[in-house]
């Protein structure tokens, strides 16, 4: 039981330190933005939101554009 225990605190460690890298990256990531870049991020984000900008799936654009899985 007692090492149950153990495994569960190493990985709720680890999900934690899993969740501190990635809130960095995204710090970073956004960080390096300008105000325009982002303004433009959040506009595009709307237009997706309430379809005013059509989005694909990966399969229906490999579609689209004729690419073939070649795997």
């Amino acid at each position: 039981m007692g090492e149950a225990i153990e495994l569960l605190r190493r990985i709720e460690n680890k999900l934690e330190e899993i969740d501190r890298r990635l809130r960095r990256i995204e710090e970073e990531l956004f960080d390096e933005l300008s105000e325009e870049e982002l303004k433009e991020v959040k506009e595009i984000l709307e237009a997706c939101k309430t379809g005013k900008m059509k989005t694909y799936s990966l399969e229906e654009l490999k579609k689209e554009l004729g690419i073939e899985d070649e795997v």
